[in-house]
């Protein structure tokens, strides 16, 4: 090794911190939830949401345009939440590992929620499209 290698191994830390920050930061994080900051959690609990967000958007809108894309995004969002769950590093607030079986569970919970935000948005003359675009941004396409 010679003398700079040190300097050198810094510095390619730094570049790879420096280039990793603005992605961790760009996480596009519901409005709806708070998040806790633990990453695989709140992740979770956001891709479980957005499976509620397009389910309810597909039962409103069975034949519309953007059907292929709900379903992809359910598809998605589902498979998702499971790779999440059965990676074992899903931690809740009590410190629980959250295992595969939470999930029938927790997309029931987060279906109620999403009710919850509609008739809030309903009562304030809004709509959920903002919500509804994010979810199909983030899971409505194919994954290739």
């Amino acid at each position: 090794m010679t003398r700079g290698s040190p300097n050198r191994i810094a510095s390619l830390a730094l570049i790879a911190a420096t280039m990793s920050a603005p992605v961790a930061l760009a996480q596009d994080f519901s409005p709806y939830f708070k998040t806790t900051g633990r990453g695989a959690y709140d992740l979770y609990n956001d891709t479980v949401l957005c499976s509620a967000v397009l389910e309810r958007a597909l039962e409103t809108d069975p034949q519309g345009e953007q059907r292929p894309e709900f379903g992809k995004g359910i598809t998605y969002t589902v498979n998702f939440a499971r790779f999440l769950l059965e990676s074992g590093d899903v931690v809740d607030m009590s410190g629980a590992i959250l295992a595969p079986g939470n999930l029938p569970v927790d997309r029931r919970n987060a279906r109620a929620d999403w009710q919850a935000v509609l008739f809030s948005l309903e009562e304030e003359g809004e709509t959920p499209d903002a919500e509804i675009a994010r979810c199909l941004r983030l899971y409505g396409h194919d994954w290739e």
